[in-house]
Parts: C-alpha cells; sequence; structure tokens
C-alpha cells in the first residue's frame, strides 16, 4: 500500500467576513473556515464523501488531497512524475477518484487508502472531466478529441464519440447511471444513457461555454454557463431553462435541501440560488471560489484561490 504524505494543520482560521451591500442580490456572511493546505498544492477539484471526508485533486503536487473530520490533511501522490490531477470524484463507499490530464490515467484511493492507477485505455485525449456511479463505472472526458470515455467496473473501456469541435469538458453522473456531460465549445448539454444513447440540450444563449455540472436529490441537473453569466437547468421531465445570476459562475453544486451553490471566482463570491424563487444571495469570501462541493450536513466546500487554501460554509440554519 501507498502510504499517503500528511500534513498536520494545528488549528483552523476562522476569518470574520464582513456584509457587503449590493443591489442586485443580497449578501450574507456566513461562517468560513478555511483549511490551509501544504504550500504548492494547486486543488483544482472539490468533493465530499458522506462522511464529511473531504477530497481533492492536488494538480501542482501531481497527488489527490484528503481532509478528515479532524481536519487532517494527507496526499496520495500519483507514482509517476508529469502527473496533472484535474478533476476528482467520489464513490459513496468512500473511494476517490482523480482523473490526470497529463499522465493519461486515471488514480483511485481505496477507503484503506490503497492508491491504484487505472488505465483509460489507449494514450492521449487528456482525460478531464470525471464522475463515478455508485458501483464503480466512471466517465471521463476527452475534450480535445470530443470524446467521452466509460469504464465498466469489469475493467471495459469504450468511447462514445460526439460531434467535431464539441469539447466535451465537466461530467457527472445522474442516480439512474446515466452520464451528463458539458459541451463547451458545442454549446449544449447531454445525457448519455448506460447503454450509449445521447440526448442533447443546445442552449438558449450563444456561446455560454457551459463549465461544470451538479445533480440534484430531485433528479433535476444544473449547469454553469459563466459566458453568459447564468445558470441552466434541465427539469426531470426535460425542461431546460436559463436563470441569470449576475456575475460568470464556475464550479457548482447541489446542497442536499436543493439550494443551488455556485462559485464567481472573479467577484470572490459564493453564490446561492433558491430554485422555487430565481433569488440569490452571495456570501463575499477572501479569495475567488474556482470549484464548489455539497455536504451531507448542508456544509459548503469551496477551492480558494490559487489552490493553497480550502474553505468551509456554514449555511443558515
Amino acid at each position: 500500500m501507498r502510504r499517503p504524505w500528511r500534513f498536520d494543520m494545528k488549528h483552523l482560521r476562522r476569518p470574520i467576513l464582513p456584509a457587503l451591500a449590493i443591489l442586485l442580490a443580497p449578501a450574507v456572511a456566513l461562517p468560513l473556515d478555511v483549511v490551509n493546505l501544504p504550500e504548492g498544492t494547486g486543488a483544482a477539484g472539490i468533493a465530499v464523501a458522506r462522511d464529511g471526508t473531504v477530497w481533492f485533486s492536488a494538480q501542482f503536487s501531481g497527488a489527490l488531497g484528503r481532509v478528515s473530520p479532524s481536519g487532517e490533511v494527507s496526499l496520495f501522490p500519483f507514482p509517476f512524475r508529469d502527473t496533472q490531477p484535474l478533476s476528482i470524484a467520489v464513490q459513496p463507499d468512500g473511494t476517490a477518484w482523480g482523473a490526470d490530464l497529463a499522465g493519461e490515467r486515471l488514480g483511485r484511493v481505496a477507503p484503506d487508502g490503497t492508491f491504484t492507477e487505472i488505465s483509460t485505455g489507449r494514450a492521449g485525449g487528456e482525460p478531464t472531466g470525471l464522475a463515478v456511479s455508485a458501483g464503480g463505472v466512471a466517465w471521463f472526458t476527452r475534450p480535445a478529441e470530443g470524446r467521452v470515455g466509460h469504464r465498466g467496473s469489469d475493467g471495459t473501456v469504450r468511447e462514445l464519440v460526439l460531434p467535431e469541435a464539441s469539447e466535451p469538458t465537466a461530467i457527472v453522473v445522474a442516480r439512474d447511471g446515466a452520464a451528463w456531460v458539458v459541451e463547451r465549445r458545442g454549446n449544449r448539454l447531454v445525457r448519455i444513457s448506460t447503454d450509449g444513447e445521447i440526448t442533447a440540450w443546445p442552449l438558449a444563449t450563444p456561446n455560454a461555454q457551459p463549465d461544470a455540472l451538479a445533480v440534484a436529490p430531485d433528479g433535476s441537473v444544473w449547469a454553469a454557463l459563466p459566458n453568459a453569466r447564468r445558470i441552466a437547468r434541465v427539469s426531470p421531465r426535460g425542461t431546460l431553462e436559463e436563470i441569470s445570476v449576475d456575475n460568470a459562475p464556475a464550479g457548482i453544486a447541489v446542497a442536499p435541501d436543493g439550494g443551488v451553490w455556485f462559485a464567481a471566482p472573479t467577484a470572490k463570491k459564493l453564490g446561492r440560488l433558491e430554485p422555487e424563487t430565481g433569488k440569490v444571495e452571495w456570501t463575499p469570501l477572501p479569495d475567488g471560489p474556482v470549484a464548489v462541493s455539497a455536504a451531507a450536513d448542508g456544509a459548503v466546500w469551496v477551492v480558494l484561490g490559487i489552490g493553497d487554501k480550502l474553505g468551509r460554509i456554514e449555511p443558515k440554519r
């Protein structure tokens, strides 16, 4: 078993954030805990397991990282150099997966800490987005080639071809096992069923550049549209709508209560959209958030700044 590199934190730092007056939407100062990572970690993606363990991809360190519920930080490095893990996903049993953009492979960390490298079936394509089903089926995107990879629980890898220059990036898996993908250049949201059937929803806003995806408890799918300053939603019935949020959204996550949280990096804010009303509340942050994940207890985790800090926001009860 490959032993992780560990970094013991003496404490968590909780800065007090001022409330800001914003004309278009209210701002609220929510409690923020900051977890300091080792310098040069370069966290990019983030995902929270059911037990509250936080996983992140450490692209500058070539590792997958973990923050235990007690606050201990561990890094699980890929065994080879020149790796750049970008995306992270967690199975319900606590197994964490990462997609290595540079090394063109996947990494998997079992609950006991065992690290396993997994082939994506062939070289090339720069695996970028990553999602894993409860049964261990891994989906990943190859943006430059317009392809989506599917690795079955038996290790068999197959690929699905999307239109040329579609540039699929982010990907998630719904409860029915279907994968949802954003086409950054194709300007579509795409659903791929478990048997490979492809259904697409073209976005109403041209060149919206969809960036991130999340699945809500009710089965609806949400996507960040940074170039349009909007968020898109596909309802369980298949209806597509776009909602203006005033700032360019990046990462996105849906909390257990249905609230849609999203990062606004340039504004250094975290937004929460109430689906029923369309109302957006903003939380100012000390650094621009770049990725978001919601925990089972309702807490929201973000990657801050250049990726040497994680933040935990405790929503209002």
